[in-house]
């Protein structure tokens, strides 16, 4: 196994050490393998997805009605907040 020194500032030592304890890790290194672990497997799920996409033929152009509805999804989720 490789090491990989990082220094991290204050505050986000802070929170690594937050997460450790919270989340039942060993060792800040645990937690960090984890963070790398989840980002991994997320970046295969994006590439399997547009490949997906590709795959799935010539793209169609959305409606007017479509973009409607995506902007009033974004706007709703933007207010909630």
């Amino acid at each position: 196994m490789s090491t990989v020194p990082v220094e991290l500032p204050d505050h986000l030592m802070s929170y690594v050490d937050q997460n450790v304890e919270q989340g039942g890790f060993a060792s800040a290194s645990e937690y960090i393998v984890a963070l790398v672990a989840a980002a991994s497997e997320k970046q295969g799920e994006i590439e399997r997805a547009l490949m997906a996409g590709i795959a799935s033929g010539p793209a169609e152009p959305w409606t007017e009605n479509e973009w409607q509805a995506i902007k009033s999804r974004v706007v709703s989720k933007a207010s909630s907040k």
